[in-house]
């Protein structure tokens, strides 16, 4: 693993984005390693050194007092860099670092999300880039500093005793052959842990959501997501007892070798030396044995924190590979400018597969959406109805084929321009703690977009309730912030999620299944406020609504129907003629009137499209 180009990336972040943190946390440490290097050495030989014998009580006062002075000083600035520098500069990395991850995910490509892969690197990053950049802006700090006091300290002891360079040598030695080693076998694991870490995550979302509450108490589902976390444990546990064996054996070697045969093992030689052949004066055995521990405890806590920063480089390697992932569909995409009206968006033999599937989602559908048609893009669940709308948005890239818009290929127009058409309500909406009003514009509200966002909820049939909530417009949704934030029913918040599309006014508007919760009847107006407000539509803008749905009574409304089946086109046209066709789509509508009108017991005699439009 290049430690190097890893360690650089990572001193270039937070150089670019705090550089201060980086030049407190040297400059702190620094003090620290001088003043243990200069009470082991300078200190002690001054005063019990061969040149301090002859020094008066007087003198050795004066020093130890101009000592305690520069100490206090230096005291002082290290209190004021950690407990007021330090801290608003880390939350200030952190906030950058969390600011720039969230940027690149807002970049990545859809189909990212649904890679494992991916996934597993991009919550990697987001976990642990932080907390491990801060250990290494702390590792760097005390390699670099701790190794100049030792050097220092080491130097000293050379001068009094050449041959304690061997000694000295045993602990790097020993990092040197083993660390490499150790480094791997944790990175390894941790690697391994995230399945399990997913698992772990999902469990506690599930177990503690209110959207979960009512089936896991209704249900006996507590006991298969317990038996999930239970899995998890086990195979957490199993990966911990793989790789620890191995961890542990190699760290003891390189313990025994960093610590009692260099450090120890050196100072009972100079104890030998110095008590039995008084090879080395009593004075200088004094410094000598000072300054063997403080070097003994600084060479280790330089090599641990080498070892440690040597580790947590792996797991920039995450973070460096998030940050140079390279979008497909970069979302600051130039190219040409939109011109109005839109006229048409034609899909031209269009065939999707998503990665790592086996099979197409979407396989040589060819069709044309006009301005001013509704369109209904209908089928069963998993025919591609939902492919084939964020194709169109631009959420993913044909693999084969092409989509155009005015006869030029979308993928030509600047990105930001061409989505800026497309007003979307998605099926997997969800609401955000924020206002109703943010919650229809998905951005801060304003005087110049307050009532576009008020007018769309009156047009999605949902304003009414909102003006009776505690602080009407303005109340803010959920509770994850607000202990009195509104908590509305599932049809209230898919309202709000059509009220989205109805707000930017675009010339395209896309609504995936947005009637899924609610009501016949609130599903029947809402199909006629969208066919008006395409009749109303401006000429110079065009207007193209697409509604995509399972129940078919959105199609019986709309000007074009196409059918989906396993990814392909299998009918298409309007509602009257695929009636007439007495296809699939003729099929499938029967069935859904017969449930509708069927009442009082009584079941539906006749041809069921006559009752339906008799209804």
């Amino acid at each position: 693993m290049p430690v190097i180009p890893n360690l650089k990336f990572m001193l270039g972040i937070v150089w670019k984005r705090e550089p201060k943190y980086l030049i407190y946390s040297i400059l702190t440490m620094g003090m620290n390693a001088f003043m243990w290097a200069f009470f082991s050495v300078v200190f002690m030989r001054y005063l019990f050194g061969e040149t301090g014998i002859d020094r008066s009580f007087e003198e050795a006062v004066w020093f130890v007092w101009i000592v305690a002075l520069a100490e206090c000083v230096l005291v002082a600035f290290q209190t004021y860099v950690w407990e007021y520098v330090a801290p608003l500069a880390r939350i200030r990395l952190r906030y950058d670092l969390h600011r720039m991850l969230f940027e690149k995910a807002a970049n990545a490509d859809v189909e990212c999300y649904e890679t494992p892969e991916f996934y597993g690197t991009y919550t990697m990053a987001a976990n642990e880039s932080t907390n491990r950049i801060e250990q290494m802006v702390r590792q760097v700090s005390v390699v670099t500093t701790y190794a100049l006091s030792a050097a220092f300290t080491v130097g000293t002891m050379i001068s009094m005793a050449w041959w304690s360079v061997f000694f000295i040598l045993l602990p790097l030695l020993g990092n040197w052959l083993f660390g490499p080693r150790v480094n791997r076998l944790f990175y390894e694991r941790d690697q391994k842990r995230i399945p399990f870490q997913r698992r772990f995550d999902y469990v506690n979302r599930t177990a503690f959501l209110q959207k979960y509450a009512g089936e896991m108490r209704m249900t006996r589902l507590f006991g298969v997501i317990a038996g999930a976390y239970d899995e998890a444990y086990d195979g957490a546990c199993k990966n911990i007892d793989d790789t620890s064996k191995g961890i542990a054996r190699w760290t003891r070697v390189r313990n025994m070798i960093l610590y009692p045969l260099a450090f120890e093992g050196m100072l009972l030689l100079v104890s030998y030396l110095t008590i039995l052949h008084h090879v080395i004066p009593l004075g200088d055995f004094v410094v000598l044995s000072s300054a063997i521990m403080s070097a003994g405890t600084m060479i280790r806590f330089v090599t641990n924190n080498a070892t440690d920063l040597n580790k947590n480089c792996l797991f920039v390697q995450n973070l460096k590979k998030f940050m140079d992932y390279e979008p497909k569909i970069p979302e600051d995409q130039t190219g040409d400018a939109v011109e109005l009206p839109v006229q048409t968006i034609e899909l031209r033999d269009v065939t999707f597969r998503y990665p790592g599937q086996q099979r197409d989602a979407l396989s040589h559908v060819s069709l044309t959406l006009t301005s001013g048609e509704t369109v209904a893009i209908v089928g069963f669940n998993g025919s591609g109805k939902s492919t084939l709308v964020k194709l169109i948005m631009r959420l993913y890239d044909p693999t084969e084929g092409t989509i155009l818009l005015n006869g030029k290929d979308i993928r030509e127009y600047e990105l930001h321009a061409y989505r800026k058409l497309i007003g979307a309500a998605f099926q997997d909406f969800a609401m955000f703690s924020a206002t109703v009003l943010e919650n229809v514009m998905l951005s801060r509200v304003s005087d110049e977009n307050r009532e576009a966002a008020i007018e769309a909820l009156r047009e999605s049939g949902v304003l009414s309730k909102a003006e009776t909530l505690e602080h009407g417009v303005d109340t803010r949704l959920t509770r994850e912030f607000d202990e009195k934030g509104a908590v509305l029913s599932g049809g209230e918040n898919q309202k709000i999620a059509v009220a989205r599309a109805f707000a930017k006014a675009s010339p395209v508007v896309i609504l995936d299944e947005p009637s899924s919760a609610l009501d016949p009847i609130a599903e029947y107006q809402m199909y006629e406020t969208i066919l008006r407000l395409c009749r109303e539509c401006d000429p110079e803008k065009g207007k193209i609504a697409v509604l995509i749905s399972h129940r078919l009574s959105s199609a019986a409304l709309s000007d074009h129907v196409y059918m989906l089946k396993d990814g392909q086109l299998i009918e298409h046209g309007t509602h009257k003629a695929l009636m007439q066709l007495d296809g699939e789509y003729a099929a499938l509508f029967r069935k859904q009137a017969e449930a509708y009108l069927v009442s009082d017991g009584e079941e539906v005699s006749g041809d069921a499209q006559t009752a339906c439009d008799r209804t």
